[in-house]
């Protein structure tokens, strides 16, 4: 039987899963198109919400990923058999040009910007479960990125 608590976990894979570089939007690492989306909006950070599918800047490419990014957390939801009537909220937030951190960030500045991913899924009874990720991210240049071969689970 499930249980509520168990969102926790699911709240830290969803972020791993978001800020990991099997995150592809179209082929891509979605993490550097959200960055270059970022600067292309003079934005440190971009927040969205998946339960309305709303962002803080708009852009049809970023509600595609958001739809995108909702059918992966209903996927994990799904496979711990949890109710989605137990999501009363989800945010996402992806922040850049980040302090160092080492526990999230690389030393080597040539590997990118520092960027942090974080999630916040709060339940039907009011906890909030929340997960923080993070790593080194460059804006998305398809010049200088390979474009995956992976079936996109999405379609």
């Amino acid at each position: 039987m499930a249980r509520r608590r168990e969102l926790k976990g699911i709240t830290i894979n969803f972020a791993k899963l978001l800020s990991g570089r099997n995150n592809d939007y179209l082929g891509y690492w979605a993490v550097g198109q959200l960055f270059l989306l970022a600067q292309e909006n003079n934005v440190e950070s971009i927040t969205l919400d998946l339960l309305n599918l709303n962002s803080s800047i708009s852009s049809s490419q970023l509600l595609d990923m958001c739809q995108q990014m909702k059918i992966e957390l209903n996927r994990l939801l799904e496979a711990q058999k949890i109710p989605f009537a137990w999501v009363k909220s989800v945010s996402v937030e992806f922040s850049f040009n980040q302090e160092y951190q080492e526990k999230y960030h690389y030393w080597r500045s040539a590997l990118g910007k520092h960027y942090l991913v974080a999630v916040k899924v709060e339940t039907d009874l009011g906890y909030i479960n929340e997960a923080l990720k993070g790593g080194n991210v460059n804006p998305h240049d398809p010049t200088k990125e390979h474009r995956s071969n992976r079936l996109l689970t999405s379609s």
